[in-house]
């Protein structure tokens, strides 16, 4: 089945879809789904003439390669049709809202211009009884217009701040998934990198402490190559669930690459990071990853930790080269272990 394959419907599209990725042994996650669907329907050309290169080779297509295939070509895209969008959102509410206004203002001088009018022949001197009655008339029905004109205004408005509520609310959604590591659902790489910079201009403002933990997977490529992406992926979600769990509210864990993960740590002296790291590693070391359909159980895990603590003027990539430089003494004194530099 390839990408030029005609298919009638959505219905089909979905079934076809789901076909393939059996056929290719994967698992339908949004992700694979996203990717084939796709494929099937040429949305992106480099990636279904991608798609097709690896089938035609017989290349193994592994969620790995997908998960990279998804991000290269729809996490990006994704992104940024739903940027394209809010800001689109973003610019109708606005012009609504000028135009709303520019209809108030001219009703609003319309009604001055009528108020003036019937101020000066209520004032002259030889109006008579019956001209007044005329000119309070016209002066009422003039009110009642500008009342009605004003009560749309106030509902045009509601109804624009809840458009912009709506699109602000959206673009809130597309920045936090542009932050977020989508496997494992905690900070990504950008994110790390971002709430880096802001925890080290605090520390330099305030002089508080700083401390940053390094985690890497004991032999994750053994348990990849032994059990597959799919268990190494579980292995990668179960220690992400650990590393929250056992940190606090102002800190920030960040899947910082593969299957290595960092973790920011504010107001937290080098003793105290020193306790947490260790915590870590005894509650990564209790968790055992077994498979939910077969109830084959894959194993011990086990991380290395490096640590190390921000000093005041440093550059921030010495500071990280630290904790990466005590991360990966922690790999060559056998692993399992945490070391402070």
């Amino acid at each position: 089945m390839t990408a030029t394959t005609k298919i009638a419907n959505p219905r089909d599209i979905a079934h076809n879809v789901m076909m393939l990725i059996e056929e290719l042994n994967l698992q339908p996650t949004p992700q694979v789904y996203h990717v084939f669907y796709s494929y099937l329907t040429n949305e992106v050309p480099e990636l279904s003439q991608l798609i097709k290169v690896l089938i035609r080779n017989t290349q193994e297509l592994d969620e790995e390669t997908v998960f990279r295939i998804y991000h290269k070509y729809l996490g990006t895209h994704a992104l940024q049709q739903h940027l394209n969008q809010g800001v689109e959102g973003l610019q109708a509410a606005v012009e609504r809202v000028e135009e709303a206004v520019h209809t108030v203002m001219r009703d609003t001088e319309q009604f001055c211009n009528e108020l003036d009018t019937a101020s000066h022949r209520l004032l002259s001197d030889d109006i008579t009884v019956e001209d007044a009655r005329t000119v309070s008339r016209s002066l009422s029905d003039t009110t009642s217009k500008a009342r009605g004109c004003f009560g749309s205004f106030n509902g045009n408005l509601e109804e624009y701040h809840n458009e912009v509520r709506r699109v602000r609310t959206e673009l809130e959604m597309v920045r936090r998934d542009a932050m977020t590591d989508t496997l494992t659902g905690i900070a990504n790489r950008k994110n790390f990198d971002t709430s880096l910079r802001d925890a080290v201009t605090t520390t330099m403002e305030s002089g508080a402490s700083l401390s940053l933990l390094m985690i890497d997977i004991d032999h994750f490529k053994d348990f990849n190559d032994n059990f597959g992406h799919r268990a190494g992926d579980g292995v990668l979600k179960a220690v992400a669930r650990v590393l929250v769990r056992s940190t606090k509210g102002a800190d920030t864990v960040a899947r910082y690459g593969g299957e290595e993960f960092a973790i920011i740590l504010p107001d937290t002296s080098k003793e105290n990071a020193a306790k947490l790291a260790n915590k870590l590693r005894d509650n990564v070391s209790n968790q055992r990853i077994i498979n939910k359909k077969t109830g084959k159980d894959f194993g011990k895990l086990t991380v290395s930790i490096g640590l190390t603590s921000y000093q005041l003027g440093e550059n921030i990539l010495e500071f990280v080269d630290r904790a990466d430089n005590a991360l990966y003494q922690a790999k060559q004194e056998g692993r399992n272990t945490c070391i402070l530099h």
